[in-house]
């Protein structure tokens, strides 16, 4: 838990959070911002329950993430020195987006406009 017992939560989805980028299986702390409850509710958020694989750190920055996989993936984003052409830098975000879709769809059912 975090400080406060508040709980802390993992981002299904890479997106930036106030000053962090966060990447997919990163643990963090909701700070109580204005658009907390729609993350949630739309699924890029989910709350840390400590049921999944042990924690691991990023040896580089030491960002925590739900599982290894999800590490290496950060890492190999984040920190990996390589250089990609433009058309590699398309298809490497096509893919990821198509991933995306599959592990952690956004819940567009949630949205306020489809509940009303």
């Amino acid at each position: 838990m975090a400080k406060n017992d508040k709980p802390l939560h993992w981002a299904t989805r890479p997106f930036d959070y106030g000053s962090l980028s966060l990447d997919r299986g990163q643990i963090f702390d909701m700070t109580g911002a204005r658009n907390d409850e729609k993350l949630l509710r739309l699924g890029y958020v989910e709350v840390y329950d400590g049921g999944r694989d042990a924690l691991a750190q990023c040896s580089e920055c030491g960002a925590l993430f739900v599982g290894h996989n999800m590490r290496i993936g950060h890492h190999e984003k984040r920190h990996a020195q390589r250089h990609l052409t433009p058309d590699e830098q398309d298809r490497l975000a096509e893919r990821e987006e198509r991933m995306l879709e599959k592990v952690a769809p956004i819940k567009f059912d949630q949205t306020e406009a489809s509940r009303a």
